[in-house]
């Protein structure tokens, strides 16, 4: 292999790690999708929310180790759309979690009035 070629080799190889390690880094915000409906199972359409959101480790029913709150409004099909991690934070640090502690379930808790 003559040296300009080992060269390219390298270079390449050193970009895709760097790129792949660029990857593994922890979300500093998660898209977050739902259809909101009543007790009815009528969609809530065009319509103010609040939401809870809470992130909890070890299982469903684990410890939160963090909680913000939204206030979107739902479109006429009754879709709500938030960035987990941009919301009124009640408790923890979205950017300091460990996601290697996982597994971590994501909680929400909508209020349609």
């Amino acid at each position: 292999m003559n040296k300009h070629i080992l060269h390219s080799f390298i270079v390449a190889t050193f970009l895709m790690i760097n790129a792949l390690l660029i990857h593994a880094q922890a979300p500093q915000r998660m898209t977050y999708q739902a259809v909101v409906r009543n007790a009815s199972q009528s969609l809530v359409s065009n319509q103010q929310i609040g939401m809870r959101m809470s992130l909890l480790q070890g299982g469903a029913s684990g410890t939160a180790v963090y909680v913000e709150t939204h206030s979107p409004t739902t479109n006429a099909n009754g879709l709500v759309s938030i960035e987990l991690g941009g919301g009124q934070i009640e408790s923890g640090d979205f950017g300091l979690i460990d996601w290697s502690s996982g597994p971590y379930f994501i909680q929400s808790e909508i209020d349609i009035n």
